[in-house]
């Protein structure tokens, strides 16, 4: 077996948990061995409410990459997401030490010294802080000090923060799985846009949102500096919620798929046709591609509206010159894109990982839900390899996802989707921005062996729409005026307004 600098990263979402492991190769890009998914329950919102759910299923996830990579897993770098991880911004200063008031680097040295010395809550703990801006005695902004004539030197500083009982939950789910944290523990909206932003982009002005199942990260870049994040407590399971509300018939795991299948975000720009659904042989009661699109597309709104209001808040949405990046599993939701640049006018587009990435991974990572933890790798590979183990020569460079066992080997290739996917406080007292405390994926082309007028779902407990399963779908053309019109007048009234329902906002 060649001999490599391995990384390792793991990324636990609401939804699954994500390791990839990769090395840097000699032209400098990374090369992705293997990258594996799993389905998890007992993360809400980022935040880990059942411990021996989320150890079982980081277990699983380890057992299937290290089959692929051929290596014996015991440390990883590790990212952490939920409305308990925030920033906020100190300001300090020191006085120059060359008699001739000439900045020099031991002052730069001495200021950062003394941030490090800040100290948060005591609920909270300070997972990184860098500098976002210097300035000298008249006030002027300097990207790079050293030289400048000036008597003091200050730096505004970004601090990110993260709940003590939050990371210590983490923590114990890596203890028990065996596995060590390297590091410290990185939000995951500062790492995020390592693989699907350039530096450019960052120097113009960029925001990264990364939509995920439980919650809804946003990162923003200005001047080639990380100057805003924020986690918003809402993601692709409060969609979920939504659909089972409008049509309670549905079965939970049906409607992931059938999200993934058919979801969009934006109804006119939606065939008007009719989903049948069926279990077994049974049939469950339908529901109209248009309206499957009108409730997607209402809480979609929501999210968008709450990112807009967190950028145009923090003084950003003026200086986004590089637009909007769109990532995670809910951005493989059809339309997305344009909705978002309703809300928010600005250019938006959808990006999986790619920056950083060698030619021959591309493929591997090509969905969104994939991009956290390719960051955390780009992330990672910047601090140093992860000690491995060697178990056997490997496998040749795969997914691995979570399928059913009577699922057939071969599967087709389907764009965005993985088949077995659900898819400080300062020294000196300061006001912090608090988060509000409210409380995210499309499959395959198919072969119909049903009646030809009516399409079909299999709401089999799978978790994806397989071959055999697909002989049970089709698109139909068939939707009466009456049914029609029905659902469209009482569309208006169930979801008016988001804020207006008791189920939609608690997720």
């Amino acid at each position: 077996m060649e001999k490599k600098n391995y990384v390792v990263a793991i990324d636990i979402g609401s939804s699954e948990v994500v390791i990839a492991v990769g090395s840097i190769n000699e032209n400098g890009s990374l090369e992705v061995q293997a990258i594996v998914s799993e389905p998890t329950e007992g993360v809400s919102a980022g935040l880990v409410d059942n411990n021996d759910f989320v150890v079982q299923a980081l277990r699983k996830a380890r057992a299937k990459v290290e089959e692929q990579a051929g290596i014996a897993i015991t440390d990883a770098y590790a990212t952490i997401s939920g409305k308990f991880v925030r920033c906020a911004r100190y300001t300090d200063h020191v006085f120059v030490q060359d008699a001739g008031n000439c900045i020099s680097q031991r002052d730069i040295t001495a200021l950062n010294e003394r941030m490090k010395n800040v100290k948060s809550a005591d609920a909270e703990e300070i997972m990184d802080l860098f500098p976002m801006v210097y300035k000298g005695d008249a006030g002027v902004e300097m990207k790079n000090p050293v030289g400048s004539y000036s008597k003091q030197l200050s730096s505004t500083y970004n601090f990110i923060l993260c709940e003590r009982d939050a990371i210590n939950r983490f923590s114990r789910v890596f203890r028990e799985a065996g596995i060590n944290v390297r590091g410290k523990i990185y939000a995951s909206a500062a790492v995020v846009a390592e693989s699907v932003v350039t530096t450019e982009e960052k120097e113009e002005g960029v925001a990264i949102v990364d939509i995920g199942s439980g919650v809804t990260d946003v990162a923003v870049y200005y001047g080639n500096v990380l100057t805003y994040i924020a986690t918003i407590p809402i993601g692709g399971s409060a969609i979920n919620a939504d659909i089972r509300h409008f049509n309670g018939y549905i079965p939970a795991q049906t409607i992931e798929n059938l999200k993934k299948r058919y979801g969009s975000a934006v109804a006119e720009m939606t065939q008007d046709d009719l989903i049948q659904i069926r279990k077994g042989s049974r049939a469950i009661k339908p529901i109209s591609r248009w309206n499957l699109a009108a409730v997607i597309g209402a809480r979609m709104t929501d999210i968008a509206e709450y990112v807009w209001n967190e950028i145009r808040e923090a003084g950003y949405a003026k200086k986004l010159s590089a637009g909007i990046v769109l990532t995670g599993g809910g951005a493989a939701l059809e339309h997305v894109a344009e909705l978002f640049n309703k809300v928010t006018g600005q250019e938006v587009r959808v990006a999986c990982a790619e920056v950083g990435v060698d030619s021959t991974s591309l493929e591997m990572v090509a969905s969104p839900n994939m991009t956290l933890a390719v960051s955390m790798l780009l992330r990672g590979a910047k601090e140093g390899a992860c000690p491995v183990g060697i178990l056997h020569t490997p496998s040749p460079k795969s997914v691995v996802q979570d399928v059913p066992a009577a699922q057939p080997a071969a599967q087709p290739a389907q764009p965005y989707a993985q088949p077995a996917q659900p898819y400080a406080q300062p020294a000196e007292p300061q006001t912090l921005n608090q988060r509000f405390g409210a409380a995210a994926e499309p499959a395959a082309p198919v072969t119909p062996v049903v009646p030809a007028a009516t399409p079909l779902v299999d709401s089999a407990d799978d978790d994806d729409f397989d071959e055999d399963e697909d002989d049970d779908i089709k698109r139909g053309g068939f939707f009466s005026r009456w049914w029609k019109n029905k659902i469209k007048k009482g569309l208006d009234d169930a979801f008016r307004n988001p804020e207006d329902e008791d189920d939609g906002d608690d997720y």
